[in-house]
C-alpha cells in the first residue's frame, strides 16, 4: 500500500519535543512468563525497542458493547487481546485507543454500570478512550465516576454544555502518549447529532457541537505538548456529514479512528485515511506510522477468531475469569428451538404486550386497541438456539435486549403507520394505523415535541418491585420466567 502522507506542524514539534513527560502505554508482553503483576495499572515506561526504530502501531477497539465473556456468539475481551498481541504489527511500543461504545451491552458490563469494564481497559492496556453515544445511557454522572477509575483520559473535544457552550472541566479533548521516544498526539471526539442516539433523559443539558474549531484547538493543543503526529479518535462512521466536514476542514490529522455504525470500514484514499474494526469483539483496526518521515505505512482493520484467546496475557485471564465467575447469572426460565433477531424482538413485543395487559386489566386489552413497540436499535441479539430446552439466564436477556429503557404507557394515541418505521410492533403497525389506541413502549422513544406520537405528556411508567422502574430486560425476564417450564418452554417457532 502506498504511503499516506501525515500532515503536521512539523518545526513546532520538534522545538517541543523536549518538553514534559507524557504517558505511555503498551501491550503485556505476548510471553506468558513475563506477566506484570499488577492488576490494574498499564504498562508504562520511557522507551520502547519496536521491530522496526520508528515504527509504531496504534490499534483502535470500537462499540465493544461491554462483550466480555467468550460464548457461542461474541469472542470476547480476551479473544481482543490476543488478537493483537499475535498480530504481525504488534510490538512493544504498540498502543491501544477505544472509539467509544464500550461499556452498554452486556450483563457483566451493565452489572456495575460500565466500571468493571473500565478496570479491564486499565490492565488491557488502553491509553484513552473517545466517549461514544452508549457512554451516556446511564448519565453523565455514571461518565465521570467511571474516569474516577481509569488510568486512561476519557475524550470528548465537541461536549459542551448547553448553558455555558463550553466542555465541561471532566472531560479531555486531548492526549498525548510517547513511543519509541516520540510523541502522539490523539483527539477524541463524537458524531454531532449523535443526541438523537441517546436517551433524551440521560443526556439533558449536554449537546455536541458540529463547530471543528474546537478540533482545531485540540489539535494544536497535541503539538504545543509536542506530538509530532496527530490522529482522531472518532465515535462516528466514514460516511456522516460530521466525518465529512472534518476530512474538508483542512485540520491536518495524521488519521481517523471510527465506530458507531459497526461496520469494517477502510477509507485510506481520504485526506485523512479513515478505518472501523466491526463491533462487539470482532475486530479491530490499526494504523503503523513511521514517525521517521512522518508517513502511514498501513492503515487497515482485522478481524477476531475465538481462538485468539489462547494468547492473552496470563495474568489478564485470570482477571476476566474471576470477574466472570462472580458475575454469573441465573437462569430465569426456558427456551428452544432456532432463534434469529426477528424471533428475539417478538418475544421482548410479546412481554411488553403481555405485562401491560396484566397492569392494567381493566382496560381489556387485545390487539384491536393496544400496540407495543421496540426500537429496532435496542434489539442487539438473539437468544440461544437448541433442539431440545435449555435455561435462560439475565445474562442471555441482556445480549437481545441490553439497554436500562424503562418501559411506559403512552394512552391514547392515533397511529401512524409510517411514523412507525424504524420500530419492531405488535401487532403489525399497519393493523392499527389511523386508530388511536394505548401504545406501551420504552422511554428512549419518548418525545418533547408536541403531537409526536411518542410525546411524553400524559405518559404512565410502569412499575417494578419496590416501586422502581420496570426496565425492560426485567419485562422480559418475568415474562419468560412466568410462561416458561422444563416440559413447557417457550417456542422459538411460536414468534
Amino acid at each position: 500500500m502506498r504511503k499516506k502522507q501525515l500532515f503536521g506542524i512539523l518545526a513546532l514539534a520538534m522545538v517541543m519535543a523536549g518538553c514534559e513527560n507524557v504517558p505511555s502505554a503498551s501491550l503485556p508482553s505476548s510471553n506468558p512468563s513475563s506477566s506484570p503483576t499488577s492488576s490494574s495499572a498499564p504498562t508504562s515506561s520511557s522507551s520502547f525497542v519496536g521491530k522496526e526504530d520508528g515504527i509504531v502501531t496504534l490499534y483502535s477497539i470500537n462499540d465493544f458493547h461491554g462483550k466480555i465473556a467468550q460464548d457461542s456468539q461474541y469472542n470476547g475481551i480476551l479473544a481482543l487481546q490476543g488478537a493483537i498481541l499475535q498480530s504481525e504489527e504488534y510490538e512493544s511500543s504498540s498502543l491501544v485507543l477505544s472509539s467509544g461504545d464500550m461499556w452498554q451491552g452486556g450483563y457483566i458490563s451493565g452489572y456495575d454500570k460500565g466500571e468493571s469494564t473500565t478496570r479491564l481497559m486499565n490492565e488491557f492496556p488502553f491509553v484513552s478512550m473517545a466517549l461514544g453515544n452508549h457512554e451516556f445511557d446511564w448519565g453523565v454522572e455514571q461518565i465521570q465516576h467511571n474516569q474516577e477509575v481509569a488510568d486512561f483520559p476519557f475524550l470528548c473535544a465537541n461536549l459542551v454544555e448547553q448553558a455555558t457552550d463550553e466542555r465541561p472541566e471532566w472531560i479531555e479533548d486531548h492526549t498525548v502518549v510517547e513511543a519509541e521516544g516520540h510523541k502522539i498526539g490523539i483527539v477524541g471526539a463524537i458524531g454531532a447529532g449523535l443526541e438523537s442516539d441517546i436517551k433524551a433523559s440521560a443526556l439533558k443539558g449536554f449537546e455536541f457541537t458540529s463547530d471543528l474549531s474546537v478540533l482545531r484547538e485540540a489539535y494544536d493543543a497535541c503539538v504545543e505538548e509536542g506530538a509530532e503526529v496527530v490522529v482522531l479518535s472518532l465515535h462516528d462512521d466514514a460516511r456522516s456529514a460530521y466525518t465529512d466536514s472534518i476530512q474538508d476542514s483542512g485540520i491536518p490529522f495524521a488519521g481517523i479512528f471510527g465506530g458507531h455504525s459497526h461496520s469494517f470500514q477502510n477509507e485510506d484514499d481520504e485526506k485523512m485515511p479513515y478505518v472501523q474494526g466491526g463491533c462487539d469483539s470482532e475486530g479491530y483496526s490499526f494504523m503503523r506510522i513511521d514517525l521517521n518521515d512522518k508517513t502511514i505505512e498501513e492503515i487497515r482493520y482485522a478481524y477476531v477468531d475465538m481462538d485468539m484467546a489462547e494468547n492473552a496475557e496470563a495474568g489478564f485471564r485470570e482477571t476476566v475469569e474471576t470477574l466472570i465467575e462472580e458475575r454469573q447469572a441465573e437462569p430465569v426460565g426456558y427456551i428452544k428451538g432456532t432463534w434469529n433477531r426477528s424471533r428475539s424482538a417478538n418475544l421482548v413485543l410479546k412481554a411488553m404486550f403481555e405485562t401491560a395487559k396484566k397492569y392494567w386489566p381493566e382496560k381489556n386489552y387485545d390487539e384491536t386497541n393496544l400496540l407495543a413497540v421496540h426500537n429496532t436499535g435496542g434489539v442487539r441479539g438473539e437468544f440461544p438456539s437448541s433442539d431440545g430446552t435449555i435455561e435462560i439466564t439475565m445474562a442471555d436477556i441482556q445480549i437481545v435486549s441490553p439497554f436500562d429503557n424503562e418501559v411506559v404507557m403512552l394512552p391514547q394515541r392515533e397511529v401512524s403507520g409510517s411514523a412507525l418505521s424504524g420500530n419492531y410492533c405488535y401487532p403489525d403497525r399497519y393493523s392499527l394505523s389511523g386508530k388511536t389506541v394505548d401504545i406501551v413502549a420504552i422511554d428512549y422513544l419518548l418525545s418533547d415535541y408536541p403531537g409526536n406520537l411518542f410525546y411524553s405528556e400524559g405518559m404512565l411508567p410502569l412499575k417494578g418491585e419496590g416501586e422502581e422502574s420496570y426496565i425492560i430486560y426485567d419485562v422480559v425476564a418475568d415474562y419468560i420466567k412466568e410462561n416458561s417450564t422444563p416440559d413447557s418452554p417457550l417456542d422459538a417457532a411460536d414468534f
